[in-house]
């Protein structure tokens, strides 16, 4: 697991602290010891996941240590203060600020007004930006894994909080990447026969299209050559 993540952050990080990275994986492995995922998986491969999640984002090297150990604090015996002799202060203030985050409370029957507020707290609580990227990671992931949560009103109380709160928050800060994948994750779980409607409409259409594509395609090679015009073959 680890070595996938070292060579996603060393592709666009060149002065990467490998043996730093290496180190947060180790703790918070070793912090979630014995604690498992809804879907039966180690703790780990969340904080992992999400971390993954944000190499695609170039996040920084700092970044990618708090995600893994965003949740260290709140689930394990190992604290801030643990955190801060390892990784340093700067790591403490991201982890620290996704742990405040985290008291955050969304409801289900909350009106819009309430909602608009509680969007407004969630982006004035994070001081740094990179807070809520992480956040936006480790919802994105469990939105991955919602199948696992048992409870259908459980799910649809996740999906609608990321509908309502996530998503507009990835929308202002322009990380349409996420906001996409939440959107599409939301309706899954909130409109299933919808989102089966239009999956298979999709579907159908992107067949059609390498079609249409596979036959079109030796029609111009062909004109090409007889026009003696250069061109890279397919």
């Amino acid at each position: 697991m680890i070595e996938r993540l070292v060579k996603a952050a060393r592709s666009y990080l060149p002065d990467l602290d490998e043996k730093r990275l290496r180190d947060a994986f180790e703790f918070a492995r070793s912090a979630h010891e014995g604690q498992e995922r809804k879907d039966g998986t180690p703790y780990i491969t969340h904080p992992w996941n999400a971390a993954l999640i944000l190499t695609k984002m170039h996040a920084d090297e700092d970044t990618l240590i708090a995600c893994l150990l965003h949740d260290v604090p709140e689930d394990t015996t190992k604290t801030l203060e643990d955190i801060g002799k390892v990784f340093g202060d700067k790591v403490v203030f991201l982890v620290d600020g996704i742990t405040k985050l985290s008291k955050v409370h969304y409801r289900n029957d909350m009106v819009s007004r309430q909602i608009e507020s509680l969007k407004k707290l969630f982006i004035h609580s994070a001081q740094d930006p990179r807070i809520i990227l992480i956040k936006l990671a480790d919802r994105l992931h469990n939105m991955q894994t919602l199948d696992a949560v048992p409870k259908p009103e459980k799910r649809e109380r996740i999906a609608k909080e990321t509908l309502e709160i996530y998503v507009p928050i990835a929308n202002l800060f322009g990380i349409w990447e996420i906001k996409n994948k939440l959107e599409d994750l939301c309706f899954k779980t909130l409109m299933p026969e919808q989102y089966k409607q239009i999956s298979e409409m999709v579907n159908a259409s992107q067949y059609k299209k390498q079609n249409v594509l596979k036959k079109t395609i030796p029609l111009v090679e062909k004109v090409l050559t007889e026009k003696k015009i250069p061109f890279l073959a397919v």
